[in-house]
């Protein structure tokens, strides 16, 4: 069943972007096509994007929560990829599908409200992003992670309790640099997917981490949980 599930996910997306220009593409080379296979793809993304954002960027969340939680189970821990629990992916993609609305919401919300261009907004947004946001967002997370596990309100109130902490503080080392770059050089737009791609590596760190020590480990499954919380991890 994993290998169904991974040959199937890798071969839809390898057929969609080996197939961008199925439509205009008779005559061409094979390095004219492989020329202009990236700069489409990145249009066809900026066209979608324009049409439906919410709807794109809450797309590339799900895919990033899958993709984050089966490397963080396989090979960020140098294991077997296909020895993973399939149910656990899949809930997190739920998460994600759940999230990326919000997430969309939460970036348009903070432009309005601090506009990078003026004063020390930037430090702001930081600010605001490493407090109440990433606060709110990983309880939440680590809540529904419990509620879809069938655990009882009391162990999943308890669950937030203990690990809000060590995400927090763990998080602190990593991701206000990551967003002196957010909101400085990545255009608002792009910001969902900045974010999300960054994630991958914040995984691979807390990933790292846990293959330090049983406690360690402990300690960072609910970081590594609690990642799918970004906009693919944490903000």
């Amino acid at each position: 069943m994993n290998f169904f599930l991974l040959f199937s996910s890798f071969s839809y997306v390898l057929y969609t972007i080996l197939t961008i220009d199925a439509g205009s593409s008779r005559g061409w080379t094979l390095q004219e096509s492989l020329y202009r296979m990236p700069y489409d793809n990145w249009r066809n993304y900026e066209d979608a994007l324009e049409l439906a954002p919410v709807e794109t960027k809450t797309a590339i969340n799900v895919v990033i929560y899958l993709l984050g939680d089966w490397l963080s189970q396989t090979i960020f821990r140098k294991g077997d990829p296909l020895t993973f629990d399939a149910s656990r992916t899949l809930k997190n993609g739920l998460i994600g599908a759940c999230f990326g609305p919000a997430v969309h919401l939460y970036y348009e919300w903070s432009d309005a409200i601090l506009p990078v261009e003026e004063g020390f907004n930037r430090l702001f947004k930081i600010l605001m992003d490493q407090t109440l946001y990433l606060g709110v967002k990983c309880s939440v997370y680590i809540a529904a992670v419990g509620l879809l596990n069938g655990e009882a309100p009391g162990e999943v109130s308890a669950a937030v309790g203990s690990r809000i902490r060590p995400v927090m503080l763990t998080a602190w080392k990593f991701w206000p640099l990551v967003h002196c770059c957010t909101y400085s050089v990545i255009p608002a737009r792009h910001r969902v997917l900045w974010v999300n791609c960054v994630d991958l590596f914040w995984n691979a760190i807390l990933a790292g981490l846990s293959r330090g020590g049983e406690g360690g480990a402990k300690e960072e499954e609910g970081e590594d949980k609690a990642e799918g919380v970004t906009d693919g991890g944490l903000p």
